[in-house]
């Protein structure tokens, strides 16, 4: 297994791993399915070049998981660990965990000195590997957007320096 960082013209891998990801997980992301399967590609392609970085973790020629680093909204010194996924299939292989570590790599380096994510309240076992990996919870929640409200993200953070 090995992860590497999408780039612009990589904007087809990243749409299909990410519309594959939010098949599998609806609840566990901002955006719906529907949402994100109507972007065109210009947005794809913009979503790779902003300034974040994603990466994809590839496993026998596949790609199998997949995160993003960015700045945090809200605070300059923050980054925001987004969008992280990995397939059914492949998971408690230790793919997480270095998709994980890559974008707090990759935060720490560009001069983040905290990096936060969020993760629904039900998502335990997410929420285990996080606390394993340094994270903690700030105590702030949030609910999805609409017709999700009904479930709550935890926002957890790990410091950088």
């Amino acid at each position: 297994m090995r992860v590497e960082r999408f780039t612009e013209k990589d904007w087809q891998r990243a749409r299909d791993i990410r519309l594959r990801a939010l098949a599998d997980a609806p609840d566990a992301f901002a955006r719906t399915f529907a949402e994100e399967a109507s972007f065109e590609e210009i947005h794809w392609r913009e979503r790779l070049s902003s300034g974040s970085a994603t990466f994809v973790a590839v496993d026998d020629h596949a790609d199998v998981g997949l995160a993003t680093g960015a700045a945090h909204r809200g605070s300059p010194e923050v980054a925001g660990l987004l969008g992280m996924w990995v397939a059914p299939d492949r998971r408690r292989n230790g793919i997480a965990t270095e998709l994980i570590q890559t974008v707090v790599d990759w935060a720490r380096t560009n001069g983040f000195a905290e990096i936060a994510l969020h993760v629904a309240d039900k998502n335990r076992s997410a929420i285990r590997l996080y606390g394993q990996m340094g994270f903690v919870p700030t105590g702030n929640t949030s609910a999805l957007p609409p017709p999700r409200e009904h479930i709550t993200e935890h926002e957890l953070s790990r410091a950088l320096m």
